[in-house]
This record gives C-alpha cells, sequence and structure tokens, in this order.
C-alpha cells in the first residue's frame, strides 16, 4: 500500500496511489482535469467523471446530473479527483490531467442504486408466515408511511426512502387493512422507474416553462423595438420631407443658397443619424427575430413531449394524492 501522506517528513505529501485503485479496470491515462465543468451546466462546484465514458457532471447536492446520467445510461463509477472516500488525504491539482500529483482517487460504486426494486406478494398464506408483524411494529409502518407521504412524492427520488416506502408498505398490507389501501401494493410496482420517469417529467416540464418564458421576453423585446421603428420611421419621413422642401426653396430663391445649403448640410446629417438608427434597430429585429423563430420551432417540436409529460405526472400526482388522502381519512 501507498505511503500515507506526510509520514517520514516534517511536511504533508500528496500520495499518488492507493491500494483501492486495484478495483478498477478503467484507462485513467483519459480523465479530464479537476476543474472541468459539468458537462449540461457547466457548473464547477462538484464534479464528478464517469469513469466508463470519461465524461464529466455535477453531483446530486448541485444539479443531479449525475444521477440523471446514471439513470440513462447505468454507469456506476465515478470518481473525484479531489479526494477519496476511504483514504481521505488532499491532493495536489496543479495537474490532475495525468494524474502523476493526485493525491487520491474516489471511487463510488452506486451499488444501491443499481439493486433490483425487491417485489412483495402479500397473498394470505404469506400473511401468516410473516409472525414477527406485531402491532408495534404496525404502528411504526403506519407512522413511517405518513411521514413519506407528508414529505410528498418528491421525496421518493431517494433511493433510502422509495426502499423504506416498499418495507412499510410490506408490513402494513401484511395486515388486514381497508381495501382503498390496497394500492400501495400497486403503486410500489417499480417504483425506482416510475419515480424516475415522473421527475424526469417534472424537469421536462420545467424546460418547456423556460423555453415558454423566453419565447415571451423575445415578443417582448420585438414589440418595443417595432414601437421604436414606427417612431423612427415618422421622424425619417419628416425628415426627407424637409430636405425636399429646402431643396425646392434652392432652386426658387438663389440668392439665399448658402443659407439653405447649411440648413440642408444639417437636415442631411439628421437623415444619415436616423439611418443609422433604424440600421441599429434593423439588426436588433433581425436577430431577436431568428431566435423567436428558432424558439417557436424548439417549442413546436416539445409540444407533444410536454403534452405527454404533463400527462405523466398529473396522472402519478393524483394518484399519490388520492392515497395520500384515503391514508389520512382512515388514519
Amino acid at each position: 500500500m501507498a505511503e500515507k501522506a506526510g509520514s517520514g517528513s516534517s511536511s504533508p505529501k500528496a500520495k499518488t496511489w492507493c491500494d483501492h485503485l486495484a478495483l478498477l479496470s478503467s484507462d485513467l491515462t483519459r480523465i479530464p482535469k479537476s476543474d472541468t465543468p459539468c458537462k449540461r451546466c457547466q457548473d464547477l462546484k462538484e464534479s464528478w467523471v464517469c469513469l466508463s465514458c470519461k465524461d464529466v457532471f455535477c453531483s446530486r447536492y448541485v444539479n443531479m446530473h449525475f444521477v440523471e446520467h446514471y439513470g440513462q445510461t447505468k454507469h456506476c463509477l465515478a470518481a473525484s479527483c479531489r479526494y477519496h472516500y476511504q483514504c481521505f488525504p488532499q491532493i495536489d491539482l496543479s495537474s490532475s490531467s495525468k494524474l502523476e500529483n493526485m493525491d487520491a482517487l474516489m471511487v463510488a460504486v452506486a451499488d444501491l442504486i443499481s439493486e433490483p426494486v425487491p417485489s412483495f406478494d402479500f397473498r394470505p398464506a404469506d400473511v401468516q408466515s410473516l409472525v414477527w408483524h406485531d402491532e408495534h411494529e404496525l404502528a411504526l409502518a403506519k407512522e413511517g408511511l405518513q411521514k413519506i407521504f407528508d414529505r410528498g412524492l418528491e421525496a421518493l427520488a431517494d433511493h433510502q426512502v422509495q426502499k423504506e416506502f416498499l418495507a412499510y408498505s410490506a408490513i402494513f398490507l401484511a395486515y388486514p387493512c381497508p381495501s382503498e389501501l390496497k394500492d400501495l401494493s400497486s403503486f410500489g410496482v417499480n417504483l425506482s422507474e416510475e419515480t424516475s420517469a415522473f421527475l424526469q417529467a417534472q424537469h421536462k416540464l420545467k424546460v418547456a416553462s423556460n423555453l415558454s418564458a423566453s419565447v415571451t421576453q423575445k415578443k417582448f423585446v420585438l414589440r418595443q423595438q417595432a414601437s421604436k421603428y414606427a417612431e423612427v420611421k415618422k421622424e425619417i419621413l419628416a425628415t426627407d420631407e424637409k430636405v425636399a422642401n429646402l431643396k425646392a426653396m434652392i432652386k426658387e430663391l438663389e440668392s439665399e443658397i448658402k443659407n439653405l445649403e447649411a440648413s440642408l448640410a444639417t437636415a442631411e446629417s439628421d437623415r444619415e443619424k436616423t439611418h443609422e438608427v433604424l440600421d441599429t434597430i434593423d439588426t436588433q429585429v433581425t436577430t431577436v427575430r431568428d431566435g423567436l423563430v428558432s424558439d417557436l420551432a424548439q417549442a413546436s417540436a416539445m409540444e407533444g413531449m410536454t403534452r405527454a409529460a404533463n400527462e405523466l405526472v398529473t396522472q402519478r400526482q393524483s394518484a399519490w394524492d388520492s392515497l395520500r388522502t384515503t391514508f389520512a381519512k382512515l388514519f
């Protein structure tokens, strides 16, 4: 095993290897630098490297993008270039891209996340086998379920809460209970996948909401620019009319030509300025218009997905609220 940091010296020494790295089969030569931001949100606070594809995502304490990555790819090994959970030494990050000066490499195996959701058979024959259930345990199960219901459906995103929910449901349904609460059994089927789908649907709705806000803001900018355009256009027309009148006066009153030429020069200068303003407005309108067209196309493409996500969230939330209300009424 590598020598512990600071041993045999008066000052701490960076540790570059530990026994736990022998558990890895990944190629560690392509680990990104420690200051590489999250691939999705560009956050730098707490990033993790996927040891399967070497992409970097933020932790569940930031925006949960590594959790989403795991849900999509089932890549369960992650590494932090800052510290090692088992050895826990501080390290020098000056050249972490090559790992020469790493103090340690943390490997987090998400075994609990990858565990299959247990299934329960609550037939009367099984109830007879659960001789260890008693009144105290039933009361604890009721209390545990009530606490989870009070926290809301989003609490089931926590794997530990999922396990507690399934365990409490198993205990509760092992005893005679109102028929309305038999839905506890069906609600627990594929709980992890259903909860993940619910959270993803919520995220999609948030994206759609942000896109809608972006469209509204761009429309507001366009209306402002259109109003400015009308004012500038009016000024241009007035200036053009003034220029035309001055030119006519020059022809009719040659004796005053010098004074009229000065006035003409001033008017033409004013017109040039308004044209510059018009060019600026034209550029801004074109840019915002192109952005609006892109956003509207994206919003149109997401309409079906948003509708499906909304239906899934509504259906799942309705089932949850119904189950929670029934439970509250009965207990």
